[in-house]
């Protein structure tokens, strides 16, 4: 018998990889874009003041980030209701639109905002049913490596944004429009290969499930494990698909009296407590700081420590996919999640000693190449690896696996929310903390390093190659937990206009029955 294609699997988690790429790019970007002199001089911001071109500039990138954090919300009934392929579709719209709003330079300054408002949008949306799309689609032997391939399409497109804008800068004439037009419609590229490939790619079988659709359920799962019209190849597959559609409780509860329950609290604490560590162990300090932390160590100009910037990115880059296609394979989530934040501890603590004696800002120009410059250099590289093997990519792998089918949706809207949440907060505090208390926040950072590494030694359990649903459920699932009778008795679940969610309590029958019942759409549920 020969061995499964797995080519139709790829495509598709490559596709839902596209949504990273609107993150990772859209992020990349806008850094050079903001202070090229053809995009300051059509927006008339060449002549506003210090202060005032500061403050538009910051609007540019507060837009889009308020953005990304409604567009969850916005992102989160279209893929309950109408389905996760769906809701990649939206997301695509979303960002092209936004991209065509700031290409059409009507509206001055305030018009190209509204373009990155609504390009924010399509990212949240993006962030929110991407590593849910893959999570779903995917084998538990292949998830960890599939689902790290979205911190790699980021860590490229961001990539590719920076020294998009680089070379623009370096390429194009100042005088022409050009020179801010093309970095920025560049980003039609990723959002026309999420559109075209959302048109082609299949719904997740654990969302047709979901919806009682399990002949559609069982044919989409054949044809993304390359065995189309042998279905009796995933049985198996397909029974743990079925059982964890059915294994819930009997109780008519409301969502958020079901997020009080052990089992889904347990699981929303790891969630929430791993994007709210990725923000804070410093990784936008070194972003945001870099450029400077190269000039104070001896890198003088402005080339040079761009150049530097572009190899931390670089750095980033191969770290994420030596990860992806090598480390995720060595060892489990716990054990890079204790490593990358214990490096990366140990990176802001010899980062706040050498950064103490560096000169200071206003003495770059005399700054000479030292050996405590060389290992400030090394040092941020070092973190980039260690943060790009763990926190990075791992906190979106989890987040998209560890919750209940019934409740993915707004589970994972909660945990990505938090994520924008966060790097709101850091991206508003970061510059503040650096002009108030300088190298002590390369500290500060270090003790939220040590915090995450002891919270996730007691807290965080091993979740990779754990079958979604009932084997996901043994992880969380406490003997008082609703979920976890002993009579095995099954559920079907609906929400009612009011949003509240039914929970209508059947005893499991024979295989048969239960897939009879299901197909003929008993199953009507929405999250």
């Amino acid at each position: 018998m020969s061995s499964p294609s797995k080519r139709n699997l790829y495509l598709s988690a490559l596709t839902g990889t596209q949504t990273a790429s609107l993150f990772g790019y859209s992020v990349g970007f806008i850094g050079g874009l903001i202070v090229l002199p053809s995009f300051l001089s059509h927006f008339n911001l060449s002549s506003l003041s210090p202060a005032s071109l500061a403050a538009a500039q910051a609007r540019i990138v507060t837009f889009w980030l308020f953005g990304a954090l409604l567009g969850v919300p916005l992102g989160m009934p279209v893929c309950s209701r109408l389905g996760r392929r769906t809701c990649l579709m939206f997301s695509a719209v979303l960002y092209v639109a936004g991209v065509v709003v700031q290409l059409s330079g009507r509206g001055g300054i305030g018009g190209f905002e509204i373009g990155r408002f609504i390009n924010g949008l399509g990212v949240g949306c993006g962030t929110l049913v991407g590593p849910m799309y893959i999570s779903e689609i995917s084998p538990a032997s292949e998830r960890a490596m599939l689902m790290s391939s979205y911190q790699t399409i980021l860590q490229l497109s961001a990539l590719a944004g920076f020294w998009g804008a680089y070379l623009s800068n370096n390429i194009l004439p100042d005088s022409s429009p050009l020179q801010w037009q093309v970095p920025t419609a560049i980003q039609l590229v990723p959002g026309t290969i999420l559109l075209l490939g959302s048109l082609v790619a299949p719904e997740t079988p654990r969302f047709l499930a979901e919806k009682g659709r399990l002949g559609e359920a069982e044919e989409m799962l054949a044809w993304l494990r390359g065995v189309k019209d042998e279905e009796w190849r995933v049985s198996e597959e397909m029974k743990g698909i079925e059982s964890a559609v059915l294994a819930v409780g009997r109780v008519r509860v409301g969502f958020w009296r079901e997020v009080t329950t052990r089992s889904v609290r347990r699981r929303l604490g790891v969630g929430v407590g791993l994007m709210v560590a990725q923000n804070m162990v410093g990784l936008n300090a070194l972003n945001y700081y870099a450029p400077v932390i190269f000039m104070s160590a001896g890198f003088t100009s402005v080339s040079a420590s761009l150049f530097l910037t572009g190899v931390f990115g670089v750095v980033k880059l191969l770290s994420a996919i030596a990860f992806m296609f090598i480390f995720v394979k060595m060892k489990g989530n716990r054990f890079w999640l204790l490593l990358g934040s214990s490096l990366c501890g140990a990176c802001m603590v010899i980062l706040a000693y050498f950064v103490h004696n560096l000169p200071p800002h206003d003495q770059l120009d005399f700054a000479k190449l030292t050996l405590g410059g060389i290992i400030s250099v090394l040092t941020v590289y070092v973190f980039a690896f260690s943060f790009s093997v763990s926190l990075g990519p791992i906190s979106w792998n989890v987040c998209s696996e560890i919750f209940p089918l019934h409740i993915n949706a707004k589970c994972c809207a909660i945990t990505t929310c938090t994520q924008w949440l966060f790097q709101i907060v850091i991206a508003y505090i970061t510059p503040h903390l650096l002009a108030s208390i300088g190298w002590v926040t390369y500290l500060l950072y270090a003790t939220f390093c040590l915090l995450t590494t002891v919270w996730v030694y007691f807290l965080v359990p091993e979740t990779r190659n754990v079958a979604l649903g009932k084997d996901m459920d043994a992880l969380f699932t406490s003997d008082g937990d609703v979920r976890s009778g002993g009579d095995e008795e099954a559920v079907d679940m609906e929400e009612d206009a009011d949003g509240e969610t039914t929970l209508l309590l059947r005893r499991e029958g024979s295989d048969a029955g239960v897939r009879g019942v299901m197909r003929r759409g008993s199953l009507g549920m929405y999250t």
